[in-house]
C-alpha cells in the first residue's frame, strides 16, 4: 500500500508546480519613452527569481490583466503563450498575469515633487537687494513623466531624465530661455552643478545632488506640492492676454484640492463645480454650475467661461497662478488675495 501512495504524492507535488510557460517579471516604478512602431511610454521590466539593480530593458508589449500604477515595484507571475501568423506589427508573444507576488512602494519616488536650491558648492544662496535679483533656484521632478524643469534663478529650464536608481540620475540636454538678468551669478553656479550631477542622497525634505568625486555640488529643501499651494483664492488679473480692468468685479476662484471642488464667480454669476483632473501640473475643470443673472457687459464672463474650459495646465509662482492650454498657451493670470 505505501508503494502506491509514493507515486500518487509524486502526481500530486508535480500539479501544485508552477508550469514551464509561466515566468517571474519585475516590473520597474516609473516609464520610459520608447520607439515601437511609434513614439511611446514602455514599461521596463526584467525576467528572474531575483531583481538586479540596473538590468531592465524596455518592455514594447502589454500584460494582460496587469493595471499598472506607477511608484511601485511588481514582482509578477506572467505567462507567455507563442502566436502563430503574427503581424509585423505586433508581439509574437502574448503575456497574461497569473499573479501579482508583490506590489512594494518605490523609495526613489520621493524624488517626485518641488526643491528649492539653498547651497551651491556646500555655500548658502544669499540673494542680494538689486533690483532684478530674481528667486532661489528652483527643481521640478516629475517621475510619472520622467521631466525636469525649474528656473536657474533667472532663466527656466526643462528636460527629460533619462534614468534614475535608488542613488544616481542622470538627464539630457536641458532646453534653457535665454534672458540676460542684471546679476547672473548665482544662475551661472546653479548651472555648472546641475550639469555636474551624478549621484544623490535624500532624506523626507533634503535633497543632496553630487559629482562623480561624491563632492556635494547642490542641496535642496522639499517645496510643498503645487496642489497644497492651490488651495486659496485667486482673482483673474489678465485673461487672453489682455489685463483685467474692473479689479472689482474680476473673476475669482477658490479651490478646495481634498475634495476637488471649486467656487467663484465669474464676474457676473456665482459658480461652483468639481475638479476632474488635479496633479502637481495638470489641471482640467468638470462642467461648472452657476447663476444666471445677465450683467449690463457679458463680455468679461463669457470669455472666462470659455477660457476655463480649455485649461489642461498650471503653475503657481510666489503669488501668481498661470493657466495655460494642452498646448502650452497662456490662458490666464491670476493673483491670491486674502
Amino acid at each position: 500500500m505505501k508503494y502506491l501512495f509514493i507515486p500518487v504524492l509524486i502526481l500530486l507535488l508535480a500539479s501544485c508546480e508552477v508550469t514551464d510557460d509561466s515566468n517571474i517579471y519585475w516590473v520597474n516604478s516609473y516609464l520610459v519613452n520608447c520607439t515601437g512602431v511609434a513614439p511611446m511610454k514602455c514599461m521596463q521590466v526584467q525576467k528572474g527569481k531575483t531583481m538586479i539593480e540596473g538590468q531592465w530593458q524596455n518592455f514594447y508589449s502589454k500584460i494582460e490583466g496587469f493595471d499598472y500604477e506607477p511608484g511601485y515595484i511588481y514582482k509578477l507571475r506572467v505567462k507567455e503563450e507563442q502566436l502563430k501568423n503574427v503581424p509585423a506589427d505586433r508581439s509574437a508573444i502574448n503575456y497574461t498575469l497569473l499573479e501579482v507576488i508583490d506590489k512594494k512602494e518605490d523609495a526613489k519616488w520621493a524624488l517626485h515633487g518641488s526643491w528649492q536650491a539653498v547651497k551651491i558648492n556646500g555655500k548658502t544662496i544669499k540673494l542680494t537687494r538689486m533690483r532684478g535679483a530674481g528667486v532661489l533656484p528652483e527643481l521640478h521632478i516629475d517621475l510619472e513623466k520622467m521631466q525636469l524643469s525649474g528656473i536657474d534663478n533667472c532663466n527656466n529650464f526643462s528636460g527629460q531624465i533619462i534614468n534614475v536608481s535608488d542613488d544616481r540620475i542622470r538627464w539630457g540636454t536641458l532646453a534653457v530661455t535665454n534672458k540676460m538678468c542684471p546679476d547672473m551669478t548665482i544662475a551661472h553656479a546653479f548651472n555648472q552643478a546641475l550639469h555636474a550631477v551624478e549621484t544623490y542622497q535624500l532624506s523626507e525634505k533634503i535633497l543632496i545632488f553630487m559629482d562623480q568625486e561624491g563632492s556635494e555640488v547642490l542641496e535642496f529643501n522639499r517645496l510643498p506640492d503645487s496642489k497644497v499651494l492651490l488651495n486659496d483664492i485667486w482673482v483673474v488679473e489678465s485673461i487672453g492676454g489682455e489685463a483685467v480692468g474692473d479689479k472689482a468685479n474680476a473673476p475669482r476662484l477658490e479651490f478646495n484640492t481634498s475634495t476637488m471642488e471649486i467656487v467663484g464667480t465669474d464676474g457676473c454669476n456665482n459658480l461652483k463645480g468639481k475638479l476632474t483632473t488635479l496633479t502637481n501640473s495638470d489641471l482640467v475643470f468638470g462642467q461648472l454650475a452657476g447663476t444666471r443673472k445677465l450683467c449690463a457687459d457679458m463680455t468679461m464672463p463669457d470669455k472666462f467661461n470659455k477660457i476655463l474650459a480649455q485649461v489642461r495646465r498650471y503653475e503657481i509662482e510666489n503669488i501668481k497662478l498661470t493657466l495655460r492650454d494642452d498646448q502650452d498657451n497662456l490662458l490666464m493670470v491670476l493673483r491670491k488675495t486674502d
